[in-house]
């Protein structure tokens, strides 16, 4: 049976510690760096397609994004597991990639 005082503290399932292959983290650092690293790609990504069909606007809020998200990634600490680094990073940075590819597709026919 839970307790209701530590429910009323605030403690969260989200917060709770988990181990997923040889990583443990909890569910919502597992979230947030994953949605960091699927948005890294996305405004990574399409920024080339944005600089490829000249439309500047788009090229420098883009920069202004990817650049902002670069400045946690290199000041955030080391992923050190091996889940880390060749499963949330490449795997979340790649689907963001090719959705920035797609949405800047379709922004770009819109303007």
């Amino acid at each position: 049976m839970k307790n209701k005082k530590t429910e009323a503290k605030g403690e969260n399932k989200m917060e709770k510690q988990i181990t997923i292959f040889d990583a443990v983290t909890s569910p919502k650092e597992l979230v947030t760096e994953s949605l960091i690293n699927f948005f890294w790609g996305f405004f990574g990504n399409s920024i080339v397609l944005f600089i490829a069909k000249e439309i500047d606007l788009a090229v420098f809020i883009n920069f202004l994004i990817y650049y902002g998200i670069i400045s946690y990634i290199v000041n955030r600490a080391k992923y050190e597991s091996k889940f880390g680094k060749f499963i949330i990073l490449p795997g979340s940075a790649a689907a963001g990639a090719f959705a920035g590819y797609k949405a800047a597709q379709y922004i770009s026919t819109l303007i």
